[in-house]
């Protein structure tokens, strides 16, 4: 199984390094053997070890270096949590450490920070944090101190530990305390949890702290404790990520040399699919997982973001891993059932920290209260940086001002031809191609800065047929093109002077792409080509099309291909339209009947043309995998509810809340698959999930919104919004060819299995 994070993510020296030392470190004791050893027996982990993780650097990773600590950040703690994760690790790192010395860096006392943040560092020290249960903990005021009376339930890291930072509910507002295990009034009680480990209950019985036990008053305690539960969620929802990535590589493993029916069950396609979608929940995760713990690390972030982050992170994580891990015990068979295999653990693992600081649910509500509906909040007002910056308030006022308002929100996605004159505002600007390098002509923007200008449009109401040769063809140019073309193509793309088609599927070809049979055979100095092209969107218009075609016929399928472009003006091209469900027409068939091309349209070598159709191809999921095919879909289904009155239903509204994650989840995992070509990479089969995932979470908004309107979604008419008419019913079969064309999901799948998770065939 192939390991993405080599291929997709950036990491520092410091990170590597941290990863190398971490999978060396626990991976010395084998597979599970310290979790089963502890499981169960008081305390759940060995101190001796804990001095040990210590000794490391671990316990004071997020310390600065004054009290002790490492200095590192979030990021840092995300890359150690997800090895800890990896190898079941009974050690309460989380709770017994990163969370408690949070609340504690960031409170008000430097006293207690410096008596103890210390000493957890040097592994002297086990803290733990309780709050934010259901269990009620009064604090009422007594000379210059306060007694507690009440109780904290639900408390991880409770066992061994030497003091609690505690919130409890004063007259003046919500304060946190530091208690000593030894607390005259504090009672410990210990619950057996699944997962081998124990929750604590903390009884409080007239207990009498003083004034130097305070963390945190009542005008500070509050974000403080929000502040290190965030953080703490992030962490968590790393070591998630590393339990469900070790569940499914183990069953990888499994599945690769289980034999049923006389070979392994692993090239059952059944089987693959569903390995190819847990996949896709491990790297939607880590997508977010790393989004958040940046913006934690952020100079600029404040709480607000950050608990947005959060729940974004742990909402993904808790959900995933359990889908993951469960899905693990069905790869395992009978098997998997036992206690003698390893992958039970891990779900049990999964159960545990899929609710501990709040499960999917709580944090898809909270993500999306805390958001709002357009993250407006969040929104950072530079969209994209260099020597002209675009403001985003400044953005809306040109597009409010140059976008024609007949077009918002069209029935149907506009053509280019349609939206010529658009095209030469946006040239005028310099917008044309964002993917673009600067010395081309084009934006040279990161794929967050790609991401956030496009997502200015959608909220707009622009939806225009993506441009094929700003999005593919330009950047298929700039690497194999020769100067020439370089110099005569690129200028007229940005220009808009020549509107370029596609020319890839067959009748006989859709996703089998190699099995193409449309024919070039040279002839002096030109080809002669034959043949027949389907599903080529917006032929009918475009002045040029680029074209795979088969030059060497004896050859094997992949290595007789070449790629050429073609004038639809040139004799012996013919064009038929098809009609599609919602009645429209951008489809169209494309007949070549010995159409002559000059050899110098031949872009790169003969017969080399398979490594550029893998270029373009991924070129076109990652068009296709952009979140705006269904962001923009998602904004009229908010609108639709909230103008039917649904949208304060809570059935109604859990189901919003988690397409609208789904959603800005598949956009986390877009940006780190843009920023790898932005740094001059290639990808690889892996930009097949962001295929499926946009375009299956596409149809399910479709879905709800057919679901929303009712009998009206049904009627062949528009429904009159604010944002501009919407008709669900041309939305919905807008969304069924999504799954289908640029390769169907079950070929995507089928790709993620054998090239990412190396399954057999």
């Amino acid at each position: 199984m192939i390991d993405l994070t080599q291929r997709l993510d950036e990491r520092t020296d410091v990170q590597r390094m941290l990863c190398i030392a971490a999978a060396d470190f626990f991976a010395a004791d084998g597979e599970a053997h310290r979790l089963r050893e502890w499981r169960g027996q008081f305390p759940g982990h060995d101190r001796a070890r804990w001095q040990r993780l210590a000794g490391l650097g671990w316990l004071g990773l997020c310390l600065p270096e004054s009290l002790g600590g490492s200095g590192l950040g979030v990021v840092e703690a995300a890359v150690l949590l997800e090895q800890c994760g990896r190898a079941l690790a009974p050690e309460p790192l989380v709770a017994g450490a990163l969370l408690p010395a949070w609340a504690l860096l960031h409170g008000e006392s430097s006293v207690l920070r410096e008596r103890w943040l210390p000493a957890l560092a040097r592994g002297e020290a086990q803290l733990a944090l309780a709050a934010d249960d259901d269990a009620t903990l009064r604090a009422e005021p007594r000379g210059a101190g306060l007694v507690l009376e009440g109780c904290r339930r639900f408390v991880a890291g409770a066992a061994g530990a030497d003091a609690f930072v505690v919130a409890a509910q004063a007259p003046q507002g919500s304060v946190l305390l530091l208690v000593e295990a030894d607390q005259r009034g504090l009672q410990l009680a210990t619950q057996p949890r699944v997962d081998g480990g124990f929750w604590g209950e903390l009884r409080f019985e007239a207990a009498e702290v003083g004034p130097a036990q305070v963390v945190a008053g009542a005008e500070r305690a509050r974000a403080v404790l929000d502040r290190a539960l965030d953080l703490a969620r992030i962490a968590a929802s790393a070591e998630l990520l590393g339990v469900m990535t070790k569940a499914l590589e183990t069953s990888v493993a499994y599945i690769s040399m289980r034999e049923q029916f006389g070979r392994p069950i692993g090239s059952f396609q059944a089987l693959q699919h569903r390995a190819a979608d847990m996949l896709i929940q491990i790297e939607l995760t880590r997508s977010a997982v790393l989004q958040s713990a940046a913006v934690a690390d952020a100079h600029d972030a404040d709480g607000h973001r950050v608990a947005i982050a959060a729940s974004q992170a742990k909402a993904r994580a808790s959900a995933a891993a359990l889908e993951v891990t469960k899905g693990c015990i069905q790869l395992h068979g009978g098997i998997g059932y036992t206690d003698e295999c390893n992958i039970g653990l891990y779900l049990k693992k999964a159960m545990f920290g899929a609710v501990w600081l709040g499960d999917a649910t709580t944090h898809r509500r909270r993500y999306n209260e805390r958001a709002g509906d357009g993250q407006e909040a969040s929104a950072p007002e530079i969209i994209a940086g260099g020597e002209q910056p675009i403001r985003r308030d400044e953005l809306r006022r040109w597009l409010a001002e140059n976008f024609p308002s007949d077009w918002r929100f069209p029935p149907t996605r506009l053509s280019l031809k349609q939206t010529r004159a658009w095209h030469e505002k946006l040239y005028r600007k310099g917008w044309v191609a964002p993917n673009w390098p600067k010395e081309y002509g084009g934006m040279g923007l990161s794929g967050y800065e790609q991401v956030a200008l496009q997502s200015e449009f959608d909220r707009h109401g622009i939806v225009i047929a993506p441009n094929m040769a700003v999005i593919m063809l330009g950047p298929l140019i700039i690497r194999y093109g020769t100067e020439q073309q370089k110099r005569e193509i690129l200028p007229r793309i940005l220009s808009g002077e020549v509107l370029w088609c596609q020319g890839y599927s067959e009748p006989s070809a859709g996703s089998d792409l190699a099995s193409l049979r449309t024919t070039a055979v040279l002839d002096g100095d030109e080809f002669v080509v034959n043949g027949q092209k389907i599903w080529t969107s917006f032929a009918h218009e475009a002045d040029w099309i680029f074209l795979l075609v088969r030059t060497d016929p004896k050859a094997k399928k992949q290595e007789g291909i070449s790629f050429l472009l073609v004038d639809m003006r040139t004799p012996g091209i013919t064009v038929k339209r098809i009609r599609n469900l919602g009645g429209n027409a951008e489809f169209c068939e494309t007949f070549f009947d010995n159409v002559r091309v000059p050899k110098s349209n031949l872009v790169g070598a003969l017969n080399q043309g398979w490594t550029m159709a893998k270029s373009l191809l991924g070129s076109e999921r990652i068009m296709i995998g952009s979140p705006r095919a269904a962001r923009a879909p998602l904004g009229r289904l908010l609108e639709l509810g909230r103008a039917s009155g649904l949208d304060g239903d809570a059935a109604w509204r859990a189901r919003y809340d988690q397409l609208r994650l789904d959603i800005d989840d598949l956009e986390a995992m877009y940006v780190r698959c843009v920023e790898v070509l932005r740094r001059g990479g290639e990808l690889g089969a892996e930009v097949s999930m962001l295929k499926i995932w946009v375009t299956e979470a596409q149809q399910r908004v479709a879905d709800l919104m057919l679901e929303t309107a009712g009998a009206a979604g049904v009627g062949d008419e528009s429904i009159a919004l604010p944002g501009g008419a919407l008709h669900p019913a041309h939305a919905f079969f807008a969304a069924r060819p999504a799954s289908i064309y640029g390769g169907s999901n079950e070929i995507q799948r089928n790709i993620l299995a054998k090239a990412v998770l190396e399954l057999p065939g």
